[in-house]
């Protein structure tokens, strides 16, 4: 991958060469999958893999369980308040000018919505390792162990929420309708999409919706492939001119594509924060199994 200016990706040799930078600042937003007695995948704080599995020497970590999500919300991960944000901002130490590069330890969905958290509220210097801890490794990268330094002096980063990054159930309601002319696009897997892999009764996907995995538009090195994303685009109809409402089960594949889209050119996407945890959630609202929306 060559990064350029305009980029929203670094890969690890720029990352390397600039590690000296004093205006960096290397985030860590890796989560914890963990199972339940019952066999549930669940997600927990990556603290614990942060320190002791090792990080990108000098890396924060930026816990999207808690500070960078709103742990309070009805559904997990949804994005945190300005307020708390505010906080969070200060204590991980954000400044108005720091470069910050984001990165985690699976598919870079969990950076991706780190990314877009702080682009919603106004920080516009933000990129994503691309291919993650994965790639730094692979790039002969240093580890670190333990707890991370606390910054130097607090942030003075102050967040103001920006419009045009979500968007609630009542809009999503009416791009079904089709009183709102919008893409609808699931970033989750195929078979999640189609219902196929659940025998529950509210399974499958919003009606009108395309599926898009975001895994899919992945290499095999785990970073972005452009060339992907524009064929699964074009083959999913997708307008560059139209609004783009992306969704998953909780907003973290859906802000990996939106990475990927932006990348590609798409720069209407927006998230469905709540996504199917909260559409789901909503026995009035429909749902459809089956292939979905065929351009």
């Amino acid at each position: 991958m060559t990064t350029h200016h305009a980029s929203n990706l670094v890969d690890a040799a720029w990352l390397r060469a600039h590690a000296e930078r004093p205006d960096l600042l290397i985030l860590d937003a890796r989560i914890g999958p963990a199972e339940t007695t019952a066999g549930k995948t669940i997600y927990a704080s990556g603290r614990k893999s942060f320190e002791q599995q090792g990080h990108i020497p000098g890396a924060r970590f930026a816990d999207l369980t808690d500070g960078f999500s709103d742990p309070a919300g009805d559904f997990l991960f949804t994005r945190p308040r300005a307020a708390a944000f505010a906080h969070i901002a200060q204590d991980i130490g954000i400044h108005a000018n720091s470069l910050v590069v984001a990165y985690d330890s699976l598919s870079g969905a969990w950076a991706a919505r780190l990314w877009w958290v702080l682009r919603c509220f106004g920080h516009a210097h933000v990129r994503v390792l691309d291919g993650g801890l994965r790639a730094w490794i692979a790039a002969g990268g240093d580890l670190a162990f333990g707890p991370e330094k606390p910054p130097a002096r607090p942030g003075s980063f102050v967040p103001v929420e920006q419009d045009g990054h979500y968007v609630e159930t009542p809009r999503v309601l009416q791009a079904v309708q089709g009183s709102h002319p919008a893409h609808l696009v699931c970033a989750l897997q195929h078979a999640e999409f189609t219902g196929a892999n659940s025998d529950h009764p509210r399974r499958g996907h919003i009606p009108g919706s395309t599926s898009l995995p975001f895994r899919d538009i992945l290499n095999d090195r785990g970073c972005i492939d452009l060339a992907r994303v524009q064929q699964h685009a074009q083959r999913a109809g997708l307008d560059r001119a139209r609004e783009i409402i992306l969704y998953c089960g909780g907003g973290i594949n859906a802000a990996g594509l939106a990475l990927a889209l932006t990348e590609a050119g798409y720069t209407s996407a927006k998230i469905y924060d709540g996504s199917l945890n909260e559409w789901k959630a909503n026995p009035a609202l429909p749902l459809e199994t089956g292939p979905g929306r065929l351009p």
